[in-house]
């Protein structure tokens, strides 16, 4: 008897020690990875060239959203990383774009610039704007900011991108530690804004006096498999830097010019950022306590690369190959530190990617470039004619949007309605486009029109242009670096808007999904998996699938 009794207590006391330990109250760390440009068919494309530990850990031990799309226009790097923290679209966050006219500043504004502030960590060759950033452009609360909030400030934020936006609007308005990459100095550097304002920290400065981006200038970039998924004979490429297609690509003129700028484009630029980001674990002490904190990890040489080479290349598919590998080394560091149950991990993308226009006209498939560069000066030659008066009309042309100058028109006795009517008349019949709208006109169109829930909250009410015009499938605005190769992205179509969303580590099980969900979901399914409050402006669902 009193042997069996022994028997009950030591299974009761093993399950109760084994349900405890797959089942934390609360991670120590939620890590945030956003791969830049990233096509949901990446996932299966390349998967027979990925290892074990990387993307395929997330599909075959995590829960994949495999029908996740991006609910507004336009698709860029900026609006998509502020989607993805904030539950929000820009029609409420206020990130239209990667830039937009500024009527308050009256000039274009970049999205994360802020005068106010400094660069901490460059040094002489540092570009003084390279550090003038903030997230003041962002108009609403991320999740890293209501996780920060939710416990008196207790759990650590910190983000960790080469592109300064990639990482600035994840980190949100109050993290510990924001980091990015200078292209002149090889330095991971921050801005004044941040608690770094005096200087970086000691692990930072130790860090950059490693000196990796030197290491990786002084080798080359070889192809390390037999591609197979690429094009035979490939010869698109873009504008975006020297580099050429073919392998291997040298860096002996980067490196005469002393900039490390183009290591954004190779593997290299992903591997910085692994590295960086496994040192800011260490350095910042992240997941050592009981609170729970957020690492925003987003590689951005993905993005670059296919801008410059197209979604066809054997470099964009040596690049995910080698991102894997990436993947598999990080996930390796975040299991051995913490354990897959005290880590939550989501991956997602900030938007996907086009076919290059050239080749798809070669394969007689319909595929254009729209030609934006030349089209204010085309408008105000039209205005002058239309209406006998010469002036400048147009204070801009950004995102597909079109700024009057409402100044110049009241200084002519001009009403806004009868110049949009010439300018709407000018576009309407130009090859690629589709439509073209004023702002009221978009307001009003019925729910059948394609895309207007995307085209309209894309808009912000401040912050957003008179007329919007938009293009037929396949075609682009980005006529200066897309004319002739490499890839872009800015669509409503689904090349632009279907990228991955993964889920691994603590309370996530394993399977899939094929229901509808929104980039905007992602936080606030961390919201309720965490037991915060999600964004202040969050219109996202919860991912009820990803509970288990």
């Amino acid at each position: 008897m009193r042997l069996l009794q022994s028997l009950i207590i030591l299974l009761y006391a093993a399950n109760t020690a084994e349900a405890q330990k797959v089942t934390p109250t609360k991670p120590k760390i939620v890590v945030g990875i956003v791969v830049d440009q990233m096509r949901y068919d990446y996932l299966y494309r390349y998967q027979s060239y990925y290892g074990p530990g990387g993307f395929n850990r997330l599909l075959e031990s995590g829960f994949s959203c495999e029908n996740t799309h991006f609910n507004y226009v336009p698709t860029y790097t900026g609006p998509g990383h502020a989607a993805i923290y904030t539950g929000t679209t820009p029609s409420l966050n206020g990130i239209i774009g990667n830039d937009w006219w500024d009527s308050e500043l009256q000039t274009i504004r970049y999205c994360t610039a802020d005068k106010r502030f400094k660069v901490v960590g460059g040094t002489a060759k540092t570009a003084p704007e390279v550090g003038q950033q903030s997230p003041v452009a962002l108009l609403s609360s991320t999740i890293t900011d209501e996780l920060r909030l939710s416990n008196n400030f207790r759990s650590k934020v910190a983000s960790v991108c080469l592109k300064d936006r990639g990482g600035i609007l994840p980190a949100g308005h109050i993290p510990n530690a924001c980091y990015w990459f200078d292209d002149a100095s090889g330095n991971w550097i921050t801005s004044t804004y941040y608690p770094d304002s005096l200087g970086l920290p000691k692990w930072v400065v130790d860090y950059n006096a490693r000196r990796w981006p030197d290491t990786f200038l002084n080798k080359t970039w070889e192809i390390g498999h037999v591609a197979t998924e690429s094009f035979a004979n490939w010869d698109f490429g873009g504008n975006y830097t020297n580099m050429k297609g073919g392998f291997p690509h040298d860096f002996a003129a980067a490196r005469a010019k002393g900039s490390y700028g183009v290591l954004r484009f190779t593997p290299y630029g992903n591997t910085l950022v692994t590295n960086f980001a496994m040192k800011t674990i260490e350095g910042m002490e992240l997941g050592a306590d009981e609170w729970p904190d957020f690492l925003c990890v987003s590689y951005s040489s993905t993005d670059y690369c296919a801008h410059q080479f197209g979604i066809h290349s054997e470099e964009t598919e040596d690049m995910y190959v080698r991102m894997d590998r990436e993947l598999t080394r990080f996930f390796d560091y975040l299991d051995r530190k913490f354990g897959k149950d005290n880590v939550l991990i989501f991956l997602t993308a900030d938007h996907g990617g086009a076919e290059t226009p050239a080749n798809l006209n070669q394969l007689r498939i319909p595929a254009g470039v729209f030609a934006e560069s030349l089209l204010e000066d085309r408008l105000e030659k039209s205005l002058a004619q239309s209406f006998g008066v010469t002036g400048n009309f147009i204070l801009a042309i950004d995102n597909q949007q079109i700024y009057l100058n409402r100044e110049v028109l009241a200084g002519f006795n001009l009403k806004p309605e009868a110049v949009e009517a010439v300018i709407i008349d000018q576009i309407r019949g130009l090859p690629g486009i589709y439509d073209v709208l004023t702002r009221q006109e978009l307001a009003l169109l019925p729910a059948e029109y394609p895309f207007i829930s995307e085209l309209r909250r894309g808009i912000h009410p401040r912050r957003s242009g008179d007329i919007i015009y938009l293009l037929d499938p396949a075609w682009h605005s980005d006529d200066k670096l897309f004319g002739t190769g490499g890839t872009t992205h800015g669509s409503p179509f689904p090349y632009d808007t279907h990228v991955p969303l993964l889920w691994y580590g603590w309370q996530i099980g394993s399977g899939k999904t094929l229901k509808p969900v929104s980039i905007t979901d992602i936080a606030p399914t961390l919201a309720a998996m965490l037991h915060i409050m999600e964004p202040n402006a969050s219109t996202g669902k919860v991912i009820e699938d990803v509970m288990h």
